[in-house]
């Protein structure tokens, strides 16, 4: 193993790594969390050489810019996005790899738990069992069928898919996780989601109580808005050429992320009267009124309630 240190990202790099796992890691980050989170990845019991960890950083100073210098370091067949303040669960990592290697999906989604300190997350004894799962003929598929949290680090991608679909992450470090993945679904081809929980989430004591200042409250607003429209916008290039079945489950995940946003708005403290404004916003866009599906139950709650407020208010 051989590890450079330059300018902007640090690479720990095994001869021909399966896996790449990146760490974006930049301006104010604890750096005592960061060593906590490569431990927790090198006691998995993986082989020498299987894998390698590439923390970077970005000048941009923002979550996607240092995950797309990551990307362009990676070497393996496979990338695995982690942040810095989280870590893996213990003795996971290494089952998921045969699912991997057995059925070479493009992309692997898998379960995470929530913890609040690293000594709560419960030890797994290893297994040679496959964790069990679901299949799908792509990307597109999943998404026209299931309501999903789009976190990047709950996935692994293959890198010829992003590399082959241009995909990378917008430099913000809000809300950039569900561009991605909504867009790397779009381009995967077989998908595997299992159930099974690798991912230690962090949920610190204060992060969960602070209150969020008013200017953050309108820069998350913000940059939740930004990227509806690029996904929007993406859609829109992409009629031409893809098929019927790709573009209705990407508008089903834009309808369920127009919901998001204003709840988004609700939850930031914005007043009425800027709701109606960037609700109107919206409208101009043809992004509501919402159509009439019957993509779940919570949908054909909150549809009805949103168009009539759309119709007889904006």
């Amino acid at each position: 193993m051989a590890a450079r240190l330059g300018e902007d990202f640090l690479y720990i790099c095994h001869m021909t790594p399966f896996i790449s796992i990146i760490i974006p890691f930049y301006g104010t980050a604890d750096p005592v969390l960061l060593q906590r989170c490569i431990t927790s990845i090198r006691e998995q019991g993986m082989e020498e050489g299987s894998y390698e960890i590439i923390v970077a950083d970005d000048e941009s100073q923002t979550t996607g810019g240092a995950r797309n210098r990551g990307m362009q370091q990676a070497h393996g067949e496979y990338l695995f996005f982690v942040d810095a303040d989280d870590i893996l669960v213990p003795n996971t990592l290494r089952s998921c790899l045969p699912l991997l290697k057995l059925y070479s999906p493009d992309i692997l989604k898998f379960g995470f738990k929530e913890f609040t300190s690293a000594s709560s997350l419960e030890k797994q004894n290893p297994t040679n069992q496959l964790p069990s799962y679901a299949e799908y003929s792509s990307g597109a598929h999943f998404m026209a069928l299931n309501n999903f949290t789009g976190v990047v680090w709950a996935h692994f991608f293959r890198r010829s898919l992003l590399e082959t679909s241009s995909l990378y992450f917008s430099k913000t470090s809000l809300f950039e996780d569900e561009e991605f993945v909504a867009k790397a679904y779009f381009f995967a081809r077989k998908m595997l989601v299992t159930s099974y929980k690798v991912y230690g989430y962090y949920c610190s004591s204060s992060s969960l109580t602070r209150m969020i200042a008013e200017d953050e409250c309108r820069r998350r607003v913000s940059d939740f808005k930004e990227m509806l429209f690029r996904l929007k916008a993406f859609s829109q290039a992409c009629q031409s050429d893809a098929s019927v079945e790709h573009l209705e489950a990407l508008n089903r995940r834009i309808h369920f992320l127009v919901i998001d946003y204003i709840r988004q708005m609700w939850r930031n403290k914005c007043s009425i009267n800027e709701m109606n404004r960037q609700l109107a916003i919206l409208k101009q866009a043809g992004l509501v009124p919402l159509p009439y599906k019957k993509y779940s139950w919570k949908y054909r709650l909150v549809c009805p309630a949103i168009n009539v407020y759309i119709r007889f208010v904006i």
